[in-house]
């Protein structure tokens, strides 16, 4: 029996090839299809029910117009063996989390919108970081080389489960044979003691995962200072930071946790978050 590729899905809104180059580069390590996503909109259920205004002519093209932009970028200077590239009507959020829903992996780009669009705008990213079943890849459209040869940070706290972000950051860094750093931020507050136990239960944690991928150098280090301030700025450095979802998926508000919120909007690369119940690939 043919076995069925992987996908690695991208939702796009505008120009973004640094969000196009990520999922690109990540769907030809894992082998998987680039699905290019492109939802025109709430609008579209209004302008449905007042066709002769032909708003809804005019989204569709406005979203026709970013997927060929992104078809040319993928084609002309990202080598992907197989990419499909779909306009979909509905809800971005909606949409994505729907294409998500047996993907290896979505990717989008930041919430980074002037305050006069988010009035009708919802911050997609947060949502889905929030509520996709598959890992969610967030990535600011900023400068950082086109051949990223970074390393992969995991952060681990107590607030999060570390088994599913754990796994996916050891696939992660064996998939780039690149160096894992396990990061722990460690309050100023903290005692020597706890300091000394929150060590020896990092390294009997880590202990399996070193086993079951061998080929992984992985360094791990507890850093003192405030937990965002800590992951903000491995993100400097980093060609991915992973970080595990909050708890409390049932409340509407749970992504605005400290440490959530300010990884993905202060992030200068790419993170990753992922579900705790994250079982691989």
């Amino acid at each position: 029996m043919k076995s069925v590729k992987p996908i690695v899905v991208v939702g796009v809104v505008d120009k973004q090839p640094s969000v196009l180059r990520f999922a690109a580069r990540e769907a030809r390590l894992a082998g998987a299809r680039l699905q290019v996503v492109n939802a025109v909109g709430p609008a579209v259920e209004v302008a449905a029910v007042y066709p002769e205004l032909g708003i809804l002519k005019s989204l569709r093209d406005g979203g026709q117009h970013v997927l060929d932009d992104a078809r040319k970028f993928v084609t002309d200077e990202l080598d992907v063996a197989e990419a499909e590239f779909i306009l979909a009507d509905g809800i971005p959020t909606e949409v994505l989390m729907q294409a998500a829903a047996g993907a290896r992996m979505l990717v989008v780009g930041a919430d980074d919108v002037p305050w006069y669009n988010r009035l009708i705008r919802t911050r997609v990213a947060g949502h889905l970081a929030m509520h996709a079943r598959c890992p969610v890849v967030v990535v600011p459209e900023v400068e950082y080389p086109h051949f990223m040869e970074g390393d992969v940070v995991v952060t681990v706290d107590g607030a999060t489960s570390a088994d599913g972000p754990l796994r996916f950051a050891f696939e992660q860094a064996d998939a780039r044979c690149g160096v894992l750093h396990v990061l722990h931020a460690v309050p100023p507050a903290t005692l020597p003691s706890d300091v000394a136990d929150l060590r020896a239960n990092m390294s009997e944690v880590l202990a399996g995962w070193r086993e079951a991928f061998p080929d992984v150098a992985v360094m791990d280090a507890f850093a003192v200072g405030d937990p965002k301030d800590v992951v903000a700025r491995a993100t400097r450095g980093a060609e991915l930071v992973v970080v595990g979802r909050p708890h409390g998926r049932e409340m509407p508000f749970a992504l605005l946790r400290p440490l959530a919120t300010d990884v993905l909007r202060k992030a200068n690369c790419p993170v990753a978050v992922v579900p705790a119940d994250y079982r691989g690939v």
